[in-house]
């Protein structure tokens, strides 16, 4: 076989011997696969495995972990046979004994003792040659612009950006807020004469289960980030049928937030447990249902410092489960790269000391250098999806699709009461979304004022209606699913 690219893909290869799967360094795409006595099966598709076995065995573990972290979890499927393949690993089956070998490298951060400005040169060098490879057409590939570090950093290393176009969404609302990622976004296309166009996510006029429907079919139900497509996936359609084939997407892995306890580490990578969320009778309920506990290799290792096992945690999960789960949102309507997580880039940020990670410092330094006199927004765009799912019209289609037999049957009548019982409804103007008064006064609290407030409690509070979605999504999953397999086995699909 060949030998093993660099860039974001899920790749399969195959020759009369062998059949080889290969994701990148960081599991940006993921690949599904399934292995019985007659069949091997490999996808990017969860569906596609479903509809060749003809039959569905779902994963109750994968229940678990969508109701408390929004995902399905750790190398989890929604049928318990299929298997995800884990970030820089190579899955090889030999046609003739029908055996399977899967060949990983470790994800290890191994700092070099360089003083902090042979680190930049070495970083910001990884990222010129990277780019320096990169031919792309920009009349056929987007940029989605923030106000942030991520994409401004794409912005900035792109030498040649003749014909580049940038595109941002978010509410109507942000554009007319100055520490907003839309409001900076524009600034920064206007400041590099580059084409720019806003899409308003706000929720669009069709019908709730329409908007929730495809939202399930383009990502597999593998993650509840709902807020940015509330707009009915029209930015993507839009895209689509402009002609374009893909965006430049700024994922990274230049290091995390800083944290002070694991707790902090599980919660700020969505690798959450029931037992992480403060004690609440719909927490109690959910905790004496379902047992969970995170696999051994996500904890902290003894040669491990607090940083590097935080990061590593990035890497082996948020990457591979979150981020990924969030691109597959897109790929039905446009391909998705991610130069920021190349394999030169990665390997060189492994190398950095856990003071030029956190909180991306040696990022910062860098972006900044080169950056015009531009502010960084510090206030996302688009709504939060904590105050999507409490407007009237979703908490409605909850309300309908966790009522019924299916969701009874799946999640137990005892814990659907308590869901049905603790969502809550705020009236919102119809088809907008305000921001919370908390997300327009947090920017304007004076940093000594919030040392003196204090860190926030040691556990997060449990919403009610985040947890109703979640069951939504497994019960409509699991029907969709269903679905399929009886499809297959009719001879047709839907």
């Amino acid at each position: 076989m060949a030998g093993i690219p660099d860039g974001s893909y899920a790749l399969f290869r195959s020759d009369e011997n062998k059949v080889e799967l290969i994701t990148d360094i960081v599991g940006s795409r993921t690949i599904w696969y399934v292995q019985t006595e007659d069949a091997f099966i490999a996808s990017t598709s969860q569906r596609a495995i479903v509809f060749f076995l003809q039959d569905f065995q779902p994963n109750e573990e994968a229940f678990s972990w969508m109701l408390s972290s929004g995902t399905l979890g750790p190398g989890l499927s929604w049928d318990k046979r299929i298997h995800s393949l884990e970030g820089n690993a190579r899955l090889i089956l030999d046609r003739s004994s029908w055996e399977t070998e899967i060949k990983k490298e470790k994800v290890i951060y191994e700092p070099v003792d360089l003083p902090d400005e042979e680190h930049e040169i070495r970083l910001k060098k990884a990222m010129e040659e990277t780019f320096d490879n990169l031919s792309i057409d920009f009349s056929k590939w987007i940029l989605p612009l923030s106000g942030g570090f991520d994409s401004r950093a794409i912005l900035l290393m792109l030498k040649n950006r003749q014909g580049l176009k940038a595109v941002t969404w978010g509410l109507e609302s942000s554009l007319r807020d100055k520490r907003n990622d839309a409001y900076v976004a524009r600034a920064l296309a206007k400041h590099y004469y580059i084409d720019h166009c806003y899409f308003h996510t706000d929720i669009s006029d069709e019908p709730i289960e329409k908007i929730f429907r495809r939202f399930l079919v383009a990502g597999e139900g593998r993650i509840d980030h709902i807020s940015g497509y509330m707009d009915g996936f029209r930015i993507w359609k839009q895209l689509y049928e402009s002609g374009y084939q893909g965006i430049i997407r700024g994922d990274e892995a230049f290091g995390c937030k800083t944290v002070s306890t694991p707790n902090e580490v599980y919660i700020n990578m969505g690798l959450t447990v029931f037992s992480d969320y403060e004690h609440t009778p719909l927490a109690s309920k959910l905790i004496n249902k379902h047992y969970q506990a995170r696999p051994l290799s996500f904890e902290k290792q003894d040669n491990e410092t607090l940083g590097s096992w935080r990061d590593r945690i990035n890497a082996e999960f948020e990457i591979p489960v979150r981020f990924a789960a969030l691109s597959d949102l897109k790929l039905p309507y446009i391909e998705v790269i991610n130069p920021l997580l190349s394999r030169r880039i990665i390997e060189q940020v492994r190398r950095l000391p856990d003071h030029l990670r956190t909180d991306k410092k040696l990022l910062r330094r860098i972006v900044g250098s080169l950056s015009p006199p531009i502010v960084f927004a510090d206030m996302p765009a688009i709504a939060s999806y904590v105050d999507i799912l409490k407007t009237r019209r979703i908490v409605d289609l909850l309300h309908k699709g966790i009522n019924s037999e299916n969701a009874r049957t799946l999640l137990s009548d005892e814990l659907v009461e308590c869901i049905l019982g603790s969502v809550k409804v705020v009236d919102v103007e119809p088809g907008k979304v305000r921001k919370s008064l908390k997300a327009f006064v947090k920017p304007y609290i004076p940093a000594s004022l919030k040392k003196k407030m204090g860190r926030r409690p040691a556990k997060p509070a449990m919403d009610s209606n985040v947890i109703a979605f979640r069951s939504y999504i497994i019960c409509r999953m699991n029907r969709l699913l269903r679905e399929d397999a009886r499809a297959a086995r009719h001879g047709c699909l839907k």
